[in-house]
């Protein structure tokens, strides 16, 4: 992974307050890179879990501490109401606007440690089961994974990176018995919910 690129690309698109495109940002670098590279680096590579890990493993070896770490998992709604519907841009209901949006659904997972914190995994919401609501005949979407299973996954891969931390913080969504269970339980840590 070309590390440099990755670090440019990110900044970009944090620091952009209108459309974030390859040809803006080559023309922002007064086409020191092109959109050409740009383009072909987004194809090219897989941004996975696994290559964010990677990709941040090192500084957070760095920065961990044996206690007082927290996991923070939360999930947020990229809107993008004029992309076509898939399983991945889809309808999700937006806790922070009390209905429903078109978008993207994530689902993230950050360590922090004092003032230093990074997202380690990501889960990406995929609606790819389709059914028929009794109510009003129209075609909907479900997930065939459950935020909370991806919840207990993504604190469970933490641990198997053997990232440390004390605590698992998340809003009430993940405030379910069997989460909690697991946290306090399996991998014997604790928790605050929302």
């Amino acid at each position: 992974m070309n590390k440099k690129l990755l670090d440019i690309y990110t900044d970009y698109l944090i620091s952009q307050n209108q459309s974030a495109t390859a040809t803006g940002l080559s023309k922002l670098l007064d086409g020191d890179i092109s959109h050409d590279q740009i383009t072909r680096f987004l194809h090219k590579e897989e941004f996975s879990q696994k290559q964010l890990w990677k990709y941040v493993k090192k500084q957070v070896r760095e920065h961990e501490q044996e206690a007082n770490g927290v996991f923070i998992v939360d999930d947020t709604i990229e809107e993008k109401p004029y992309t076509d519907e898939s399983d991945i841009v889809c309808w999700h209901h937006s806790h922070a606007k009390g209905t429903h949006v078109k978008g993207i659904n994530i689902l993230s997972g950050l360590i922090r440690y004092g003032d230093f914190s990074v997202p380690i995994t990501f889960e990406t919401i995929r609606k790819d089961l389709h059914f028929c609501d009794l109510k009003d005949k129209k075609e909907k979407r479900k997930s065939s994974i459950s935020k909370n299973a991806l919840f207990r996954n993504m604190v469970q891969q933490a641990c198997k990176n053997k990232v440390k931390f004390s605590y698992v913080l998340a809003d009430n969504w993940f405030g379910a018995k069997k989460n909690m269970e697991f946290i306090h339980y399996d991998i014997q840590k604790h928790f605050i919910s929302g």
